[in-house]
């Protein structure tokens, strides 16, 4: 993949000890294109270290929830999808839930804790947004869980 000016973002996926590059998922020069290829590297590199960029500055590094399951290049050749989610037990405490519904868009911070309690530590977050209704619109779903980093102080 060549570097050209307009790739401002890209995301690249590291060792836990941000010792060796392993693969740069994707390059674009449309952040909410970036956004959601972030989101996606989020669910489909568990255990793994990525660092998403805006040029030569970090917006957000991740060290992804679970155990790394298949090696990378399975993941990449998209032939593996299933046993790839997020249990809500790999959740660590920096990170946040955010919950959005497809039908209208209303989106809504979601507690952990609380979806561990009511679903338990092993509940895929899959499965978890497939019990889950929206209270922002009188349909009541599908709901998307987005997992975030909380910001630092």
């Amino acid at each position: 993949m060549t570097d050209t000016a307009e790739d401002n973002f890209r995301i690249e996926v590291w060792d836990r000890e941000e010792k060796t590059h392993l693969e740069t998922i994707s390059r674009s020069p449309d952040a909410m294109v970036s956004q959601a290829a972030w989101q996606a590297a989020i669910r489909r590199r568990p255990g793994m270290l990525l660092i998403h960029y805006n040029s030569r500055h970090v917006m957000e590094k991740i060290l992804t929830p679970g155990g790394v399951k298949f090696p990378p290049q399975m993941i990449i050749e998209g032939g593996i999808h299933v046993g790839l989610d997020v249990a809500l037990g790999d959740l660590r405490e920096w990170h946040e839930l955010r919950a959005r519904c497809k039908s209208c868009s209303h989106q809504a911070q979601v507690k952990p804790s609380g979806l561990i309690r009511r679903y338990g530590s092993g509940a895929l977050l899959r499965s978890v947004e497939r019990a889950l209704f929206c209270t922002g619109c009188d349909r009541g779903g599908p709901v998307q869980i987005e997992i975030h980093r909380l910001p630092r102080n």
